[in-house]
């Protein structure tokens, strides 16, 4: 094995089993000062962190300081990595008392469209979603080592957060590209189907036209109109996290059974849109946020509205 392939092994193996799972393994105060730490200081996510920062200074208040900004997304990203370990080593009734719950969860007995946001850190939700009875896949496109690290170290753990998966209340994922059926499937058997839409929209797929952070921007559509062709109930949530206290936030609203697209979309981006203007650096899509805007997308046709 070469130096540079050794070296990327030994950062995955700190960044994606040791630190987290030292993490886990301390009570939740010190581990929480531990990642505040290492956020600070380590090298890791800083290259994100600093594309990011490019993008988000033209959206976010002039006021807010790029150092203190990007120490913030770099500890979100650390979080993310912590909660791998602390869903399988924590109780749901320990993440039961560490959640503040803002609106009602969804009804029991049949399945919902549950939509969520690449922003905050929330792998967390499937312990609190299956003890009020609700049983819910993740819908994502099939995950690549590079997304997870640098070696075959994170293929490793791309394996063990698959194999986590329904150890900590999930059904398993559906993965994109050709799940319409499987989906519709998970619906008549009452289960429900949780998912992201702020993501850049291919061409020729279906988008809605939404207001977000000010400007007009592009979300995908197609999800939503196959639920409310198919009488499915849909509801959002959001993830947040206290930097300060270690709490975590979980934001749940329904949208109208009688929603149209258009109005489903717009409910969606206006909850991004408050999350956003709070703690803009919860967001992990900075780097594809150009091409969502829609002066990245001028020649975009499809528009539900």
């Amino acid at each position: 094995m070469s130096f540079d392939r050794l070296r990327r092994s030994a950062s995955d193996v700190f960044g994606l089993f040791a630190l987290p799972m030292l993490v886990a393994a301390l009570p939740w105060p010190a581990g929480l000062a531990l990642l505040k730490q290492v956020s600070h200081r380590s090298s890791t996510f800083r290259v994100e962190a600093d594309a990011a920062w490019q993008v988000a200074r033209d959206h976010v208040d002039g006021m807010v300081d790029a150092d203190d900004w990007k120490w913030r997304y770099r500890l979100i990203r650390w979080i993310e990595r912590a909660d791998t370990w602390l869903t399988l080593t924590r109780s749901t009734a320990w993440w039961q008392r560490h959640v503040d719950i803002v609106g009602e969860f969804p009804a029991q007995g049949h399945g919902w469209l549950l939509l969520t946001f690449h922003w905050g850190a929330g792998n967390w939700v499937w312990k609190l979603l299956r003890a009020r009875g609700i049983a819910a896949h993740f819908l994502a496109r099939r995950p690549g080592a590079s997304d997870l690290g640098m070696s075959r170290v994170a293929i490793w753990y791309g394996r063990l957060r698959g194999w986590a998966f329904a150890r900590i209340g999930g059904l398993g994922p559906l993965y994109t590209g050709g799940s319409v059926g499987r989906i519709e499937r998970a619906w008549q058997r009452r289960e429900s189907v949780v998912a992201m839409l702020d993501l850049p929209v291919g061409e020729a797929r279906p988008a809605c036209r939404v207001d977000l952070l000010g400007r007009s921007a592009w979300l995908p559509s197609r999800l939503p109109e196959l639920a409310v062709s198919r009488d499915v109930p849909v509801a959002i949530l959001s993830c947040g996290f206290n930097i300060d206290n270690g709490r975590r936030t979980l934001r749940l609203e329904s949208v109208s059974q009688a929603a149209d697209v258009a109005l489903v979309l717009a409910h969606y981006a206006a909850h991004l849109d408050a999350r956003l203007r709070g703690q803009s650096e919860f967001w992990m899509m900075w780097h594809e946020a150009p091409s969502m805007f829609a002066d990245g997308n001028a020649l975009r046709v499809a528009d539900t509205r």
